[in-house]
């Protein structure tokens, strides 16, 4: 029983849903204040633009197939 609960705690998917839902609760009561939360949002997205950016210019051609 404690195996597969600490299986499943484990598991990305649900270490993330924790992690959301504990930020939701914080930013409903007010520990973290909404302009906080939407600053975090937009650091969040320019973070992740760059890394498709990075992946896009590292590799263009990747989804080309060479039919040699």
């Amino acid at each position: 029983m404690l195996a597969k609960l600490k299986k499943r705690i484990l598991n990305p998917k649900v270490i993330l849903a924790i992690v959301s839902g504990i930020l939701v609760i914080l930013v409903n009561t007010g520990v973290i204040d909404v302009e906080m939360s939407n600053s975090v949002t937009d650091a969040v997205n320019t973070i992740l633009g760059l890394f498709v950016a990075i992946g896009v210019f590292g590799h263009p051609e990747s989804h080309i197939k060479d039919n040699k």
